[in-house]
């Protein structure tokens, strides 16, 4: 597939051209992405593009589970992450690395190298699209190198143009602040200024590579509230028992699923950003529900047992859902370490990124920050997260009896959002609403 590319710049003429105002910090774009055709509905069959989803679904269900363990450990009650945009973080650092350390990042991502080259834009641009008035899907790319840090351009020219990544220069070492205040901008203008917080890469940064993510959706057309129920008793993760209106979903046809230890079911936005709830059975914890295999089952489902032939029944079921929000914000190359077996990049000897600085040891990645924001209201859903990697049903015939059922979310609870094409965004667990 032909890809349309914009020229690259050299430096001094995108430093003539292209530098941005001082008043938000100072860097110069060095590379522009390159211009995404549109996602095609033919290329949801495209091998690459199912291996890579694959890939990524694999490494969300892992990366949740784990890093929800974590949270919980710190006594995070309201715990979402995006697994979708730590793992396009860590497909930019495999193109920007050599060696046993892409070999690590790539069995992380679960792809040949060749697989991800030509499967991860197709990803990008499937997570990239046009919804209209009341709804938005934003993912970007963007290295942001240090002024004094040799590159390799031929890394730069791959990332804008199979990864659509934007290439910035800053000053870490002599202009700390000013680099750290573009980078805080350029953030919080990807993310519709969800996430506004000030990294503090110190002066020894020598890049860094970055993902954001921006969701937001409505329930229906107009962007109305939808119906609440009148209060009823949800028990929060404490044991403490309170008084919500739960949120009334839309009709889907399906039953509940019953795992082991949960009950499972699911609703969606306007534009089919689908939120799955696993809620716990009687006496199971939620650290006991989200596991990795939990996750990955309910994040691949499709059939929700909608029809009884024998009995000539077609369920139908809503969920009954409370409003909510949580967040991220830490550290998660432990979690990187430890699950996935990614050593090597965060390690000072071993690291190899001469693909990006032409070096072949002495630049490794410091840590991995992640921070994630989701809120759910009666009007719809909105979101966002970074990773920063810094271097240092149709109706049935009518002789079928139709049968409406509600699924409760009474109690605390897990869930997983993907998009209509079952990309995992955000996932988390949810103790006190």
């Amino acid at each position: 597939m032909k890809r349309k590319f914009m020229a690259a710049f050299s430096v001094p003429l995108c430093a003539a051209m292209l530098l941005m105002s001082s008043c938000a910090g100072r860097s110069t774009l060095l590379r522009a992405a390159a211009e995404p055709e549109d996602f095609s509905y033919t290329e949801r069959q495209d091998e690459d593009f199912i291996a890579v989803q694959q890939g990524a679904e694999d490494f969300a269900a892992r990366f949740v589970s784990a890093a929800l363990y974590e949270a919980a450990s710190e006594g995070t009650e309201n715990a979402v992450v995006s697994p979708v945009s730590v793992y396009m973080g860590l497909a930019l650092a495999a193109a920007s690395s050599a060696g046993e350390t892409k070999e690590e990042l790539l069995s992380a991502l679960g792809v040949t190298d060749e697989t991800l080259g030509e499967g991860i834009s197709i990803l990008w641009r499937s997570l990239n699209r046009e919804l209209g008035k009341t709804g938005d899907i934003t993912l970007s790319n963007g290295i942001w190198l240090d002024a004094s840090t040799p590159f390799v351009e031929e890394t730069l020219d791959v990332l804008a143009e199979d990864y659509f990544c934007n290439s910035y220069s800053a000053d870490f070492a002599n202009d700390n602040e000013a680099a750290n205040r573009a980078l805080s901008k350029y953030i919080k203008d990807e993310t519709n200024g969800l996430i506004d917080a000030d990294l503090a890469l110190s002066p020894e940064t020598v890049f860094a590579l970055v993902n954001t993510l921006y969701l937001k959706d409505t329930w229906n057309e107009y962007g109305d509230d939808i119906a609440r129920t009148e209060e009823r008793v949800f028990t929060q993760g404490s044991g403490e028992e309170v008084l919500r209106r739960l949120l009334q979903g839309d009709y889907g046809m399906g039953r509940a699923y019953e795992g082991e230890t949960y009950t499972s079911y699911h609703t969606s936005t306007m534009h089919g950003f689908r939120i799955t709830f696993l809620v716990p059975k009687d006496g199971v914890s939620l650290s006991e529900v989200m596991t990795a295999q939990n996750i990955a089952e309910v994040s691949s489902k499709e059939d929700w047992n909608a029809t009884d032939e024998e009995n000539r029944i077609r369920y139908y079921t809503r969920c009954l859902f409370p409003e909510f929000e949580g967040g991220y914000e830490g550290d998660v190359s432990p979690v990187l370490k430890e699950e996935f077996g990614i050593e090597k990049l965060f390690d000072r000897e071993q690291s190899d990124l001469s693909a990006l600085t032409g070096k072949t040891s002495g630049v490794y990645c410091t840590e991995a920050q992640h921070i994630a924001k989701l809120k759910v209201d009666r009007k719809g859903i909105e979101g966002a997260a970074v990773f920063v990697l810094p271097g240092a049903g149709a109706a049935g015939p009518d002789e079928y009896e139709e049968v409406y059922e509600d699924f409760l979310v009474d109690r605390a609870f897990g869930f997983v959002l993907a998009d209509s094409y079952g990309t995992t965004l955000f996932a988390g667990v949810i103790n006190e609403v």
